[in-house]
């Protein structure tokens, strides 16, 4: 296969701990495929965790491979008193250090998920809030969950003392379809390589359950203890990257470009995102380029698994970072242009400075005018480049 479609779309979430605290290994983990790092709040200290935001945006920035932090938020397992207070102090934190996703854990209601927005609103911040499907009842409330959410990290650890184990795996594929359903980012988590906390190589149970978690849907992948506690945090990640490679090979991009003609949204943005997919499956282009202001216009166009890199040219960092975890997404930086000519200049240029394709071959292009307007997508076209 051409090394430029041997980009890995699903991207992989780490854990960092005591493991994985030296620049040296986070370097390393950067290079096999990391695209988020994410800290536990139950364990560590601020001080702590300050150090490893630090050092993950040193090394993410001079290496040019935009990272993701994902703070996760332990809560409460038996939640008493007002949600606000079991998340506040936490919060704070997370602004205080530019986070770029929160994860909120124990949560049993979608009634929860928003009083957590709204304490944001009052902070007038607007970090992605990813929700922990961990408890039964967030199991059961997913739907609502997810409509009022960012994205959801399957939790399978907690959730199979909630449900029972043998409903885990059925679960775990119902949580994923309505996620990639309404086009929100799904983390599958738990186990996923727990042999490599102390082997150099994963069982070939661990090894069928990450493709099958591809296979399902997954947006992102999470490794915990075999990165954070674990003696080969970087092998994880680069087996992690390994399987999910080979396994995106087999990934029925025909089957899904058709199925979701039945599951999409009457709306211009919507259609356009699904369109440029569509196009780009036709002409086999080489890559869809999303001029993206907000994210969203990234995100329509991953809910459609386009076999093709998605190219979100974007002049945030704070949006690329966010991006991270958006399945097939790859996060370019350029200063906002200015005129539809000056897209289509930055279209090709961003597909040759990446690789992706050479002279002569075909991108699509979606975007939305008024330009820099964030949530118009209305423009699709293809491109030579």
């Amino acid at each position: 296969m051409d090394s430029r479609d041997r980009k890995l779309h699903t991207k992989i979430v780490c854990t960092l701990g005591p493991a994985s605290s030296s620049p040296e290994v986070i370097e390393g983990m950067l290079r096999g495929g990391m695209d988020v790092a994410r800290l536990n709040l139950a364990y560590g200290t601020p001080d702590e965790h300050s150090r490893l935001i630090n050092e993950v945006r040193r090394l993410s920035q001079s290496s040019g491979m935009p990272t993701g932090i994902l703070l996760d938020m332990p809560g409460l397992k038996r939640n008493t008193g007002n949600i606000r207070d079991v998340f506040r102090s936490h919060i704070d934190f997370a602004l205080s250090r530019d986070v770029d996703f929160v994860a909120l854990s124990y949560i049993t209601s979608a009634r929860q998920v928003v009083e957590v927005k709204e304490l944001l609103q009052e902070r007038r911040v607007d970090i992605p809030v990813i929700v922990k499907i961990e408890r039964a009842q967030a199991f059961e409330d997913s739907t609502a969950i997810l409509d009022v959410g960012d994205g959801i990290m399957v939790a399978r650890g907690d959730l199979a003392f909630e449900i029972s184990i043998e409903r885990v795996p059925l679960a775990q594929k119902q949580l994923i379809d309505k996620s990639n359903r309404r086009g929100r980012p799904v983390i599958t988590a738990t186990q996923m390589l727990e042999s490599m906390v102390r082997s150099a190589m994963p069982t070939r149970a661990e090894a069928t359950d990450v493709a099958n978690a591809v296979l399902d849907g997954s947006d992102a992948l999470m490794l915990s203890e075999e990165t954070a506690i674990g003696n080969y945090p970087v092998e994880a990640v680069e087996m992690m990257t390994k399987i999910a490679l080979e396994t995106e090979t087999m990934l029925p991009y025909d089957q899904v470009l058709r199925e979701s003609g039945l599951i999409f949204l009457p709306e211009a943005d919507d259609a356009t995102a699904r369109a440029a997919c569509q196009m780009a499956h036709q002409i086999n282009a080489k890559a869809i380029v999303a001029f993206t202001t907000g994210g969203t216009t990234a995100l329509r166009v991953s809910k459609y698994r386009p076999r093709q890199p998605i190219l979100a040219v974007t002049p945030s960092d704070t949006v690329m970072r966010r991006l991270s975890v958006a399945w097939g997404v790859f996060p370019v930086k350029k200063a906002e242009y200015l005129d539809l000519e000056a897209v289509f200049e930055i279209a090709q240029e961003v597909a040759l400075e990446t690789g992706v394709a050479r002279k002569g071959e075909l991108v699509v292009i979606t975007a939305g005018l008024p330009l820099n307007v964030s949530g118009s997508t209305n423009l699709v076209k293809v491109q030579s480049v």
